[in-house]
């Protein structure tokens, strides 16, 4: 499963609450009210934690370099 640049930043403009979470054998961003519908997703990453990593306005390399991170993480799960 590999996460993009493009997920990230669709999760860091999702709003409070969002995540990425992997459903299904695909990636989803989920705002916080949605979430209660998908119990069986997996989550990759919060928004609030993704901010935490790269700020509040990345450009796209430091963004391409968390989703190497989250790809190799969830590889590693063997997902």
């Amino acid at each position: 499963m590999k996460v993009t640049a493009a997920d990230l930043r669709a999760l860091l403009q999702a709003g409070a609450g969002a995540r990425l979470v992997m459903e299904k054998g695909r990636l989803a961003v989920l705002p916080a009210s949605e979430l209660p519908r998908h119990e069986g997703a997996m989550t990759v990453v919060e928004r609030d934690e993704l901010r935490g990593r790269v700020g509040a306005a990345p450009d796209d390399r430091v963004l391409d370099e968390q989703a190497t991170i989250l790809s190799t993480e969830i590889g590693t799960l063997g997902a």
